[in-house]
């Protein structure tokens, strides 16, 4: 009788296999079934919370330049510097300009001003009004 015949060296189907043994691998071990799915969970849970952290701030940037409620509607004949100065693409000096253009039969005379073009007019339109015109 061998060694390998001896009852305590037997390998029994319930016990884990020894390292550096035949590598073959039992189909019905429950073991690594559960520890592959726990990965896999592991993972995705990993991913997916990397990518809610990533977004969590992603939302369309509000410009320091964006228009205030109250800058709808700006009359161009009779608003103050500080009210022409809180429409986009209307800075101090640009003020400063159209008040020393006043009056304005339209919205339209802008363009004489220096420093507005037909693009900035069109793009500051929305906002402003004179006398006559309605929004």
């Amino acid at each position: 009788m061998g060694l390998q015949d001896r009852d305590y060296m037997r390998r029994r189907p319930h016990e884990p296999r020894a390292l550096g043994g035949s590598g073959a691998r039992d189909e019905d071990e429950p073991s690594v079934n559960w520890r592959m799915r726990l990965f896999v969970v592991g993972c995705i849970t990993a991913v997916a919370g990397a990518a809610f952290w990533l977004l969590r701030d992603v939302r369309a940037p509000i410009p320091a330049s964006a228009p205030a409620v109250e800058a709808r509607g700006v009359n161009i004949n009779s608003a103050t510097q500080e009210r022409l100065e809180s429409v986009p693409g209307i800075g101090p000096a640009l003020a400063s300009r159209i008040i020393a253009g006043r009056p304005y039969q339209s919205v339209d005379d802008l363009l004489r001003v220096s420093g507005i073009g037909e693009r900035t007019l069109e793009s500051m339109r929305p906002f402003l009004t004179t006398d006559d015109e309605a929004l």
